[in-house]
């Protein structure tokens, strides 16, 4: 099917017949509607906003031409055919949900659409080729009494914006479907490169999409290039190991980096292995010390008597890891469902102050 059509659950859109069906359409199809009329008018560019994980949300503008290229390479990594169903079940407003139409569009897909939820798959009935799904998705899904034959209704699944911890990793082993986890963000057009996270081909690495170039900054952080993307030289601030092949593990952010009393702490690193010991959502972030200069704070929610199961776990971290303050609280998180940093920076501010 040519980009200038789309099947959406069952009903071919074209530019000629968008108007009407936008005329009486609510809902996720309302939004799936504007974003349509967006990208077939004569602009070159699209407007992207990036969701403010880790501070204020910009606005992006990419050329039409790399999303078309974006979702092409996508439609190549997991031999997407036309015909194939594709479920669009994240929110419309950010990359990854506009990246599924576009890959719709490109690969001449069916577009399966369901309203952001826990349980994205719970009210679909049809077999799946490809889902793109966050974690915290997974996860809900995994804890219902059938969530695992929800989600092996799914060929492929894709599994980003956000961080996939051990736990769940594990649970993915146990399903006949594929898993991968993707790295990208709104500047890269959605993901570059992919992770299997079950099966024989399972690894902590991150393979590059065919084009895309990696490279470690002086700082150690990835930077890449990506012709066909319009990317030359793009710095991140994931920290990163790279192999000779190209492969990477991300270690996490710079800015997420605690430099105490000159030990540099991976905050992300922490953060996971309390969660992996108490179950716990945590966020590790910098507090002025004057002698330190910074030292571990932490935010952490759940049932207040879980703390002292939390502190049983800091007392058994290495000198510098171990935090000075705890403060109990609901994280912060943007609205894809991401810790937001720097907000959750604002609240502890205010918390040692009052």
């Amino acid at each position: 099917m040519p980009s200038e059509a789309i099947s959406v659950d069952g009903l071919t859109i074209t530019p000629a017949t968008l108007p009407a069906w936008r005329g009486h359409c609510s809902g996720v199809h309302a939004e799936l509607a504007d974003f349509l009329s967006a990208w077939w008018s004569d602009a070159p560019t699209m407007d992207l906003h990036t969701s403010g994980s880790t501070g204020k949300p910009k606005c992006i503008h990419a050329s039409k031409a790399a999303m078309r290229a974006s979702a092409a390479a996508t439609c190549r990594a997991f031999q997407l055919q036309p015909g194939h169903t594709a479920l669009l079940a994240l929110p419309l407003r950010y990359i990854a949900g506009q990246m599924m139409v576009v890959r719709a569009l490109v690969g001449g897909l069916h577009l399966i659409t369901t309203p952001p939820s826990s349980a994205p798959l719970a009210g679909i009935k049809a077999d799946v080729d490809f889902a793109p799904l966050v974690p915290m998705q997974v996860a809900s899904t995994l804890a219902l009494e059938n969530g695992a034959q929800q989600l092996a209704r799914v060929r492929t699944i894709l599994l980003g914006g956000g961080f996939v911890d051990a736990a769940l990793e594990e649970q993915l082993q146990v399903l006949p479907c594929r898993v991968f986890t993707s790295y990208g963000m709104t500047e890269t057009l959605s993901h570059i490169a992919l992770r299997a996270a079950n099966g024989p081909q399972r690894s902590e690495f991150y393979t590059p999409l065919p084009g895309v170039s990696i490279s470690a900054s002086p700082q150690n952080t990835l930077q890449l290039s990506a012709p066909h993307l319009d990317i030359d030289h793009l710095v991140t601030n994931d920290t990163i190991e790279l192999l000779p092949d190209g492969r990477f593990r991300i270690l996490g952010r710079v800015d997420a980096v605690i430099n105490s009393g000159g030990v540099k702490i991976q905050a992300e690193e922490l953060e996971q292995e309390l969660h992996c010991r108490t179950g716990l959502h945590v966020l590790a972030l910098p507090m002025p010390h004057p002698v330190l200069g910074q030292c571990v704070a932490l935010l952490w929610e759940g049932p207040a008597e879980a703390e002292t199961a939390l502190r049983d776990a800091c007392a058994t971290l290495p000198r510098y890891h171990q935090p000075h303050a705890i403060f109990h609280s609901t994280l912060p998180r943007t609205s894809s469902g991401k810790p937001a940093r720097a907000e959750a920076r604002q609240l502890l501010s205010q918390l040692t102050r009052s």
